[in-house]
């Protein structure tokens, strides 16, 4: 996939949206592109082995989306993630290779007011999630919304972990709350109607995941097969397809044994339920569903090989 032949910004069309249980609406927002150092995407898997799914450029770097979701429900929009931002250094952005990444940039180029979100839900606080929670004038770039973190990852973003100084967004954090804008959570909560967080830890202290669609139960359930379509947002806790083996953690993961643990019960649950799953750097067709081989590996459904389809190569 070649960025030069892509849009930098683009959403599911509307007549593409998919529609989960209770009316809730989703759309993928594509912010930009950035690139991470495939060593640390990957960890300790070989290079041998991430190498079939995906190639690193001359740099040692991997192309990845980021991706925001637009989700709507009893007439309020949510937004999920908030990409890069524009405040760091020039350096930074060469050498993390981001192309676009402010939010609210991207929402106006598709045709989406800024001015209209209600809620924005931040995964964690690292900078291609929470960069762009305020613009360059310090000012929440979501002017009515209220941002949504747990208050785990908030307080590990004001602690002095040596591991965390300097790579979460911090500043802006505190930006927002002056604001009056910041929702510190505690736990798995219902923002709105449909739309659900679950604490996940693993990645950071505080990570989140979210959870769309009403989960089914009642008479009306049952006539269902008590089956009614959802989905799940991984947020960095599988960020690609690619990550699908689940002991695939990443260097970037701060807990490691956790995350193999959170990805192994979410994965079954997708797989069991039957949820729809998108991935917030994978550049491929989002959403998709998940399956188990014949060898009892994760995979997407349907996809050649077994895993990656037409986002293994880039």
């Amino acid at each position: 996939m070649d960025p030069a032949s892509a849009p930098l910004y683009e959403i599911t069309s509307e007549s593409e949206a998919r529609e989960y249980a209770g009316g809730v609406r989703v759309r993928v927002v594509r912010a930009g592109w950035f690139r991470p150092d495939a060593g640390g995407f990957f960890g300790v898997v070989p290079k041998p082995l991430w190498s079939r799914l995906v190639d690193a450029d001359e740099r040692g770097r991997i192309l990845c989306r980021l991706n925001l979701l637009l989700v709507e429900s009893g007439g309020k929009r949510l937004l999920v993630e908030t990409g890069t931002g524009e405040r760091m250094r020039d350096k930074d952005r060469d050498i993390k290779g981001i192309e676009g990444g402010n939010p609210a940039v991207a929402l106006d180029a598709v045709g989406v007011d800024p001015g209209s979100i209600d809620f924005v839900i931040v995964s964690h606080l690292h900078y291609d999630h929470a960069g762009g929670m305020v613009g360059a004038d310090g000012q929440p770039l979501f002017p009515r919304a209220r941002y949504i973190v747990q208050r785990d990852e908030a307080i590990a973003a004001r602690g002095d972990e040596l591991r965390l100084q300097g790579i979460m967004e911090t500043e802006q954090l505190e930006l927002v709350r002056a604001a009056r804008q910041l929702a510190e959570i505690h736990g798995e909560v219902e923002v709105m109607p449909g739309v659900t967080v679950l604490p996940t830890g693993g990645h950071t202290r505080g990570s989140q995941a979210v959870m769309i669609g009403l989960a089914a139960e009642g008479p009306a359930a049952e006539a269902a097969g008590g089956r009614q379509p959802r989905a799940i947002f991984f947020g960095d806790l599988i960020p690609t397809r690619w990550q699908l083996p689940v002991r695939w953690t990443s260097a970037f993961d701060d807990y490691p044994v956790d995350a193999v643990e959170a990805r192994n019960r979410l994965l079954s649950r997708a797989i069991d339920e039957e949820w729809w799953c998108y991935f917030t750097h994978d550049p491929g067709d989002l959403p998709v569903q998940l399956e188990r081989t014949d060898k009892g590996a994760v995979a997407v459904r349907g996809a050649a090989g077994g895993m990656g389809g037409s986002a293994a190569a880039v």
